[in-house]
């Protein structure tokens, strides 16, 4: 039994699934015993990994009761779809032995530059093909069906959602997050975004996908896609013309190829604030759930995350 196998078993034969939904999303996972059944210790240790416990926090508030959803941490992408099909394949072949429900199995993975094959005989091909049947302007346009079972995140990596305008309000009144030894301003963190573009290794091996994605974007016609430094230069120039939702277009459109995990990485406490021992990384993660608790409470027409939690909530 290989990895995705035996992770697959693990969550097939937890009973914390049954008539529940199951959500498969990317991080680190625990390992698993490989001369026992998991414990129920482990399974409430993947919900408190970083990635399982980010989705989990974006759940709406009003959503409360028995039929929470249930997260998995399973890996990288590939490894999440790999676990995704092992899930349905096993459950099929041995269904007196797994408490899935496979209507209630869903996927959420990050877009990512360079674009993944999706399971055979799934509606979409690729992870490329189920962003853009799913997004124009970085924002769900209509009610999709229910054959959308495997969601891709609206911007290149979960990153992306820290650093939007409509999240800097979370962490108000607690301690100063500092960027570049200055108190976090976004704009600032976006430009060092955009300058990264300029040694994106991905950006430059995929640019045909670039420039088709940024097609999807109003904001994307304003924006030199030669090479990953004209692209850049030329969103860094097009952010200085630019307020409001005409800004909030612009970069979404950026974030939908520039990756801001490395400069949110950046990200530390007030340096000069006495009261706080806590490490930057704990730091970056506190703020990741002030973020998450925010898109919990953002309307879904104002949040791709929140829009899929509010359209899940309607397939419990």
């Amino acid at each position: 039994m290989d990895d995705h196998e035996a992770l697959a078993s693990a969550i097939l034969t937890s009973r914390r699934i049954k008539n529940r939904l199951v959500i498969l999303c990317e991080g680190e996972r625990p390992p698993l015993p490989i001369d026992r059944a998991p414990s129920p210790q482990l399974y409430r240790r993947f919900e408190r990994l970083p990635d399982a416990n980010f989705y989990k926090s974006c759940v709406p508030p009003d959503w409360q009761g028995d039929r929470l959803p249930q997260f998995f941490n399973c890996g990288g992408r590939s490894q999440v779809l790999a676990v995704y099909r092992q899930l349905l394949e096993r459950h099929q072949a041995w269904p007196e032995d797994s408490y899935l429900t496979p209507d209630k199995l869903y996927v959420l993975v990050d877009l990512d530059i360079q674009p993944d094959q999706l399971p055979v005989g799934y509606p979409w091909q690729t992870t490329e093909d189920a962003h853009e049947a799913l997004y124009r302007d970085g924002r769900v346009t209509s009610p999709p069906g229910s054959d959308h079972r495997i969601w891709v995140t609206a911007l290149v990596h979960k990153e992306a959602f820290f650093v939007l305008p409509q999240v800097a309000a979370a962490w108000e009144g607690g301690v100063t997050p500092f960027f570049n030894g200055a108190p976090l301003a976004l704009t600032a963190l976006h430009d060092a975004v955009a300058k990264q573009l300029t040694s994106d290794g991905d950006v430059a091996r995929h640019l045909e996908i670039v420039r088709r994605r940024l097609q999807r974007f109003r904001a994307g016609a304003s924006l030199d896609c030669t090479d990953g430094a004209s692209l850049g230069a030329s969103w860094r120039a097009a952010a200085t013309q630019c307020t409001g939702a005409q800004y909030d277009q612009l970069l979404s459109a950026l974030l939908s190829v520039a990756k801001a995990k490395a400069v949110w990485s950046q990200v530390t406490p007030d340096p000069g604030w006495n009261g706080t021992t806590i490490p930057a990384e704990d730091f970056r993660d506190q703020l990741a759930l002030m973020v998450a608790d925010t898109i919990a409470r953002t309307a879904p027409d104002q949040h791709p995350l929140s829009y899929f939690f509010s359209w899940l909530k309607q397939h419990r």
